[in-house]
């Protein structure tokens, strides 16, 4: 005797989010999926095999001993379930393939792994979302199928992907590789910002196709294009979604030189806090520079200031500093040091630049720093100077202060 069953089609698709940032901050724009109200939720009912249906899912053996490279971090994080199912939908995804049948019985957990795949390959930036089916006998789940959905065909991609790649042929070609990762992930980030403005309004702004062939981004095509970079040299990197504020944001974690640290992109960037307006370029271009390095390679304790997570895959607790952009370039501080600051100011790099800034440890070195360096008035005897006017800026939340037209 034949039986029935049921199948329940539902779709996920991403949006994007528009987000603004009052305080000192331009807008970002991030992803979300949301249920989409074009395809329907009810059943229909299908004459299925009972053998076929009937089937459990079950771990490939093959699957499982595939040899994932170690750049993509939330592989390395899930459980061997998890893993199948993630390489299950990341081959769905890479072949932009049909419906496929995945080892799981639990949407939540397919939405999640989804989730994770994205965060691990920025070269899925054709990705649109997924659709799934869920195929029942009776009241009985007995199996889900995947699809994903693309803003783009297989050629599209395609070219898209080689144009991409010859965008990127010079950085690639000069990137320091060697032993200290630290000088490849400075150049990475400085090459990044010096080629992309932020821009609210860029079109494929939620992937790395805005940053390499539009040269326009937001803060999740910044995150993805970075590690989109850092992967291409072999570093591992994933990206982070959170809040700044109650607005949403993408960030960066990656290792480096085997520890790991949170890096943020939009936010080293000038033209992020400008957000497209000329008049704010001319008043404030004066007080930052093109680069900023504050969340340069930082500490868990040090980005939770300003960032708040989401609850995705796990994270390490990143508490070294031995990689901080103050630290490697000296101009960190753990008490008031004159000989440091002297040859800080009297360096071929700040001159050139006529800027710097400088790192305190602690709230209470930031207030020695403060009124040494500004209320005494030592300022003028460190950069050799009898008489003038220098500018600077202090952030306590920061604890830095920065100084400009020194010379």
């Amino acid at each position: 005797m034949a039986e029935f069953s049921r199948i329940k089609r539902i779709a996920h698709v991403i949006i994007a989010i528009m987000c603004v940032i009052t305080i000192g901050l331009s807008g970002c724009q991030v992803t979300e999926r949301v249920p989409d109200a074009s395809l329907p939720k009810s059943g229909e009912d299908m004459r299925s095999e009972t053998q076929e249906t009937n089937e459990t899912q079950t771990l490939d053996e093959e699957e499982t001993k595939r040899e994932i490279p170690e750049i993509y971090y939330t592989y390395h994080h899930l459980s061997a379930p998890e893993q199948a199912l993630y390489l299950e939908i990341l081959d769905a995804l890479t072949a932009m393939s049909g419906e496929v049948s995945v080892s799981t019985l639990d949407s939540a957990l397919l939405d999640r792994v989804f989730e994770y795949v994205l965060n691990d390959h920025p070269e899925l930036f054709y990705v649109e979302g997924f659709q799934y089916t869920e195929h029942f006998i009776g009241d009985a789940l007995t199996q889900i199928t995947f699809a994903g959905t693309y803003s783009m065909t297989r050629d599209e991609a395609r070219r898209s992907l080689v144009d991409i790649e010859k965008t990127l042929s010079g950085c690639m070609h000069e990137v320091p590789l060697n032993e200290d990762e630290y000088s490849t992930v400075k150049y990475l980030y400085e090459y990044l910002i010096d080629n992309t403005e932020y821009d609210k309004d860029a079109e494929n702004n939620q992937n790395i196709c805005s940053v390499f062939l539009g040269g326009r981004s937001v803060c999740q095509g910044y995150a993805k294009a970075m590690q989109y970079m850092l992967q291409k040299v072999g570093m591992q990197s994933v990206l982070v979604t959170g809040y700044t504020g109650t607005e949403r944001h993408a960030w960066n974690l990656v290792r480096v030189n085997g520890c790991y640290y949170y890096l943020d992109p939009t936010w080293g960037d000038a033209s992020y806090t400008y957000d497209g307006s000329e008049t704010r370029q001319a008043e404030d271009a004066v007080f930052l520079p093109p680069v900023n390095y504050d969340y340069f390679l930082v500490t868990t304790d040090e980005l939770s200031k300003t960032h708040t997570f989401e609850d995705t895959a796990a994270l390490p607790v990143c508490d070294s500093t031995q990689d901080n952009y103050y630290v490697r370039e000296g101009l960190y501080f753990d008490h008031y040091d004159r000989g440091q600051l002297e040859n800080i100011f009297d360096s071929d790099a700040v001159k050139m630049a006529d800027y710097v800034t400088l790192k305190c440890a602690d709230e209470q070195v930031y207030r020695e720093m403060l009124a040494e360096i500004i209320d005494d008035r030592q300022i003028f005897g460190i950069i050799h100077a009898s008489e003038g006017t220098i500018s600077y800026a202090s952030n306590e939340a920061l604890c830095t202060i920065s100084f400009w037209n020194i010379f």
